[in-house]
């Protein structure tokens, strides 16, 4: 815990927090020490946090979170999806709402195709998903047990929100569940994976199938297991989607990037391949 003390190294003399101040950033530390480090940093992290700190407010305090202190790796990231032509359409967007700025271009709307946003440019929604959605969220009484039900949903769309429904073990969709996710959901990922490669019944293991709140999550826990340290590289498709090369620099890993093939409808090339590694 030398790193964590050494964050609060400013004279006493110059902490101007009351008790009351300590107090919540103590907990506040605690609890996410206690989810970052286990409950032994936490402890420490509670030494350092517990001196009452009631010396007014004074012009030289330091601050401890500046651009020189916060990581180098997440000062050299570069995330294009909201990058600067994303911060430039922003601002062009707030001149569009205006009189003034309104006149200024010869269109009045922007579509943003920065990120993968179907709906924002005007894709209609499935329907079936958001009907077992509505049935999940909606108590019993009003949605699967409703008298009426099947007047209001289709009879597969039920179905499956009863199915679900047990699955979540009456907690509803709002609950943490397991930190692979519910187990009955990770089956029917590996039926699938079976029936899709034709694959022997029970060859899948569902214990290495993990759901994840979309891809980026999925890519970054994959990516920090992978990255050790600057030695290791992960080779990158050009052009590929932002997320791999802004993880790769908050990791300290090696981008090895390779060129798609645009007459081949964007294939892979191994000697491209082959080039890219070598250099």
């Amino acid at each position: 815990m030398s790193s964590l003390k050494s964050c609060g190294n400013a004279p006493r003399s110059s902490r101007s927090w009351t008790s009351s101040h300590t107090a919540l950033v103590s907990t506040v530390m605690l609890s996410l020490s206690r989810f970052a480090f286990g409950s032994t940093a936490a402890s420490a992290v509670v030494d350092v946090m517990a001196t009452p700190m009631s010396t007014p407010l004074t012009e030289t305090r330091r601050k401890r979170l500046t651009i020189d202190t916060i990581s180098d790796n997440l000062k050299k990231m570069d995330y294009a999806v909201r990058g600067k032509i994303a911060i430039e359409a922003d601002r062009i967007a707030d001149e569009l709402r205006s009189k003034e700025g309104s006149s200024k271009h010869p269109f009045d709307h922007i579509i943003y195709t920065n990120i993968g946003n179907p709906h924002a440019v005007q894709q209609k929604a499935i329907t079936w998903p958001r009907q077992v959605m509505a049935l999940l969220q909606l108590p019993d009484a009003l949605g699967i047990d409703h008298p009426k039900v099947s007047e209001l949903f289709p009879e597969d769309a039920i179905k499956r929100a009863r199915e679900m429904k047990k699955a979540l073990g009456g907690s509803g969709i709002g609950a943490y569940t397991h930190s692979k996710g519910v187990r009955e959901f990770r089956q029917d990922v590996a039926n699938f994976i079976e029936n899709r490669d034709h694959a022997e019944k029970g060859s899948v293991d569902v214990e290495n199938i993990f759901l994840t709140a979309g891809a980026s999550e999925a890519i970054t826990m994959l990516m920090s297991a992978l990255v050790k340290d600057s030695n290791c590289g992960v080779m990158l498709p050009i052009p590929q989607y932002p997320l791999y090369s802004a993880t790769l620099d908050l990791l300290g890993g090696h981008k090895v990037g390779y060129n798609l093939d645009e007459k081949s409808n964007w294939g892979l090339n191994m000697k491209e391949l082959e080039r890219s590694l070598a250099e």
